[in-house]
């Protein structure tokens, strides 16, 4: 099997969400910024027939389909020759990597996790809030996950870094949820360190799991404080890269070592592994497409060091690419892929009502 073309498309997501059908009505589209731009599916083809699917940027799918040429002949199954052989910028080696995963699972008819080594067909999720625009709307949303069976909810706030706000927010989920259910706190780097620990202080009186991102990650200095003075725990670095992971570890500025799919599937296990060595936890940044989120779940599948998956609420945020989806059960669990590959079809026909171009 040789590699014999790459391909993409590119479309805008949002033109398939009716932002007034539950649940998206809960969103102020007016005000956020997420997700107003294009995206892309890239196709890497084979001459068995056997193509691997992977989501990236508008930027990323034209530089691949550009640079094809350096992949063209190569065998898909020898992922680390090819991708250390590229000087490409790390976005598109992240999409090649999983591109490359779901023909190898396809080309053998199992799940990636199985290749990569299954610690369990199961794990927890927790839902991951997009910024909504009110407490009510947060306290109401949680509650609905609450009765739909998650056991863990992270909060994003939509309030631009006001501290006051952001502790009153944490404070009316809490007294909602009660206190099973595990809660995380992500404000995207909005504090200065001030705030970071003003914050920080009233979720250890709140009992909250973690705490995410409070400041910029650059500052790994503010970090290491936060870890000494804090008891709730730090879950930092998901978009430093693998080296700087390795420095977050080295100067005990995080607790919990986080990670973005940057390096693809393959990147992902590096940074698990990494955190094993170290007797720590870490939870991979599955926020994203459909695709996004299956790769990272192949990873966590393989991973005894990390206990829950990211899913996007209000569901359905951002599938708009894949005929499959990700969902809880009962009990707040998601299940293993069980179809070669990704085990998610790309839904092409979605992708072409909302096509820009194809490269």
């Amino acid at each position: 099997m040789i590699i014999t073309n790459v391909q993409a498309r590119i479309f805008t997501p949002l033109k398939l969400i009716d932002r007034d059908e539950e649940p998206f009505s809960l969103i102020d589209w007016a005000k956020l910024g997420w997700g107003m731009g294009d995206s892309a599916v890239v196709s890497v083809c084979t001459d068995d027939g056997v193509e691997g699917y992977a989501c990236a940027s508008p930027e990323t799918a034209r530089f691949l389909v550009e640079n094809k040429a350096q992949l063209m002949g190569a065998d898909p199954f020898d992922r680390l020759k090819i991708e250390t052989s590229l000087r490409w910028p790390s976005t598109g080696l992240t999409s090649l990597d999983i591109c490359l995963w779901d023909i190898a699972g396809k080309s053998l008819g199992l799940p990636v996790y199985k290749l990569l080594g299954a610690f369990r067909d199961e794990m927890p999720a927790y839902a991951s809030f997009i910024q909504l625009p009110s407490e009510e709307v947060y306290v109401n949303v949680a509650l609905d996950c609450q009765r739909r069976g998650y056991t863990a909810i992270k909060l994003h706030p939509y309030w631009g870094g006001d501290c006051n706000k952001d502790i009153a927010l944490c404070r009316a989920v809490r007294e909602a949820v009660g206190d099973d259910m595990i809660l995380m706190l992500d404000p995207c780097a909005a504090y200065d360190r001030w705030g970071a620990m003003k914050v920080g202080r009233e979720l250890d009186k709140l009992n909250f799991y973690w705490y995410e991102d409070p400041i910029p990650e650059t500052d790994v200095t503010a970090y290491v404080d936060l870890c000494r003075s804090l008891d709730v725990a730090m879950a930092e670095a998901e978009g430093m890269g693998l080296h700087m992971l390795a420095e977050y570890i080295r100067r005990d500025a995080t607790d919990i070592l986080k990670c973005s799919l940057e390096g693809g599937i393959t990147g992902v296990m590096k940074a698990a592994h990494l955190a094993e060595a170290h007797d720590m936890k870490c939870e991979p940044h599955s926020w994203g497409s459909a695709l996004d989120q299956v790769a990272c779940f192949h990873a966590m599948l393989c991973m005894p060091n990390c206990d829950y998956f990211e899913l996007p609420v209000p569901e359905g945020i951002m599938d708009q690419a894949s005929k499959d989806v990700i969902r809880i059960d009962q009990r707040g669990y998601v299940q293993a892929p069980k179809a070669p590959g990704l085990g998610l079809e790309v839904d092409f026909d979605a992708i072409d009502r909302a096509l820009v171009e194809v490269l």
